[in-house]
C-alpha cells in the first residue's frame, strides 16, 4: 500500500531525527521552529515548507529526495552506516592516544627525577589514572556520549581521591574518600540535569 507524501515525509523526519539521536525539541531549536511543527510533521499532520525541507536536508546530510522518497531515509542511513563505526572507532583511538600520551609524560617523568634526584616518584604513575580519565570525560562530553561521560567522571573523582590518599599516606587522610559519595551524587545529578 503505498503512502501519500505527509506519511512518507513524517516517517523519513522521525526515523533521521531518531537516528541522530535528538529529541523533537532539540531539532525544533536547530531549525527555529517550534516542538509542536515538529511533531505535527513527524505524525504526517501537515508538511514543511520547501525551504524547511532543503534546511532539513542538510542538517541530516542528506538529499532532499531522501526526505519526500518512501524508504529513501533508511537507505541513506543504511549508506552512512559505516562512516558512524569508523567514527566511533576513531574516538576510541583518539581516547587511547591522549592516555598513551599521559602515561608516556609520566614515564619521562619518573625517568627524570629518578636519573637526576635519585627519587623513584611512583606516585607520577597513580596521578596519571585520573588525568587520564578527566580527559577522557571531556572527550565523552564533546562527542555527547552522557553515559560514558558520567562513568569516566566518577573514575576521575575517585582515582583523584585515590592518587590524593597516596600522596599522602603518612598522614593517614583515609576520609578523603567521603569527599567521592557527595561528588558521586553530583556527577549522577548533573547528568540527569543536562539530560532534560
Amino acid at each position: 500500500m503505498e503512502r501519500n507524501l505527509e506519511q512518507t515525509v513524517a516517517l523519513n523526519l522521525a526515523e533521521l531525527r531518531r537516528a541522530k539521536g535528538w529529541t523533537q525539541a532539540e531539532l525544533a531549536e536547530k531549525i527555529n521552529y517550534s516542538d509542536k511543527s515538529v511533531s505535527k510533521w513527524e505524525r504526517g499532520e501537515g508538511l514543511p515548507d520547501l525551504k524547511v525541507l532543503m534546511q532539513l536536508a542538510e542538517l541530516y546530510g542528506v538529499t532532499l529526495d531522501a526526505l519526500v522518497t518512501e524508504g529513501a531515509a533508511e537507505k541513506s542511513l543504511a549508506a552512512v552506516e559505516i562512516p558512524r563505526r569508523q567514527r566511533v572507532g576513531f574516538r576510541v583511538v583518539m581516547e587511547l592516544l591522549a592516555i598513551s600520551l599521559v602515561f608516556l609524560l609520566a614515564t619521562v617523568f619518573y625517568v627524570v627525577v629518578a636519573t637526576y634526584w635519585h627519587k623513584h616518584f611512583w606516585t607520577g604513575f597513580v596521578w596519571a589514572l585520573p588525568i587520564s580519565f578527566f580527559l577522557v570525560t571531556l572527550f565523552n562530553m564533546r562527542w555527547k556520549y552522557r553515559a560514558c561521560a558520567v562513568v569516566f567522571a566518577s573514575l576521575f573523582a575517585w582515582t583523584l581521591l585515590a592518587a590524593l590518599y597516596l600522596q599522602f599516606l603518612r598522614y593517614n587522610a583515609w576520609v578523603l574518600f567521603l569527599i567521592g559519595i557527595p561528588a558521586q551524587a553530583a556527577i549522577v545529578l548533573l547528568a540527569q540535569v543536562r539530560k532534560k
